[in-house]
């Protein structure tokens, strides 16, 4: 499996195939609208970004197919006193149903 980071206009496409990949055959969803999901990432539209930063990864198979991705939301305002470290979340959690592929993307261990 490879894990690679969001980095070109291609990648950011991959990022919400992703979605549709693993959920076309669900009756019960619902599809996003793509200008949503580039607004989360943009600067420019996302308010958020004035104190933080987003970062986004696709996990493909040995073969090269989609199977996952997620992105990692830090808020440099967000701080409890005492912390040392920055403070943040996930999100746009997606992943076939592969324990070892969930690993990947929860801990963001690149296999490949």
């Amino acid at each position: 499996m490879r894990l690679t980071e969001v980095v070109t206009p291609q990648h950011a496409k991959d990022f919400i195939e992703v979605n549709i990949i693993l959920n076309k055959n669900n009756p019960a969803w619902i599809r996003p609208l793509d200008k949503d999901i580039n607004e989360v990432f943009s600067p420019k539209k996302n308010k958020a970004f004035r104190f933080g930063e987003a970062t986004r990864w696709l996990l493909q198979d040995n073969n090269g197919r989609l199977i996952g991705r997620i992105a990692a939301f830090v808020n440099k305002k967000y701080k409890t006193k005492g912390d040392e470290v920055p403070v943040g979340g996930i999100g746009f959690f997606d992943c076939t149903d592969n324990q070892e592929a969930a690993d990947i993307l929860l801990m963001l261990q690149n296999t490949g």
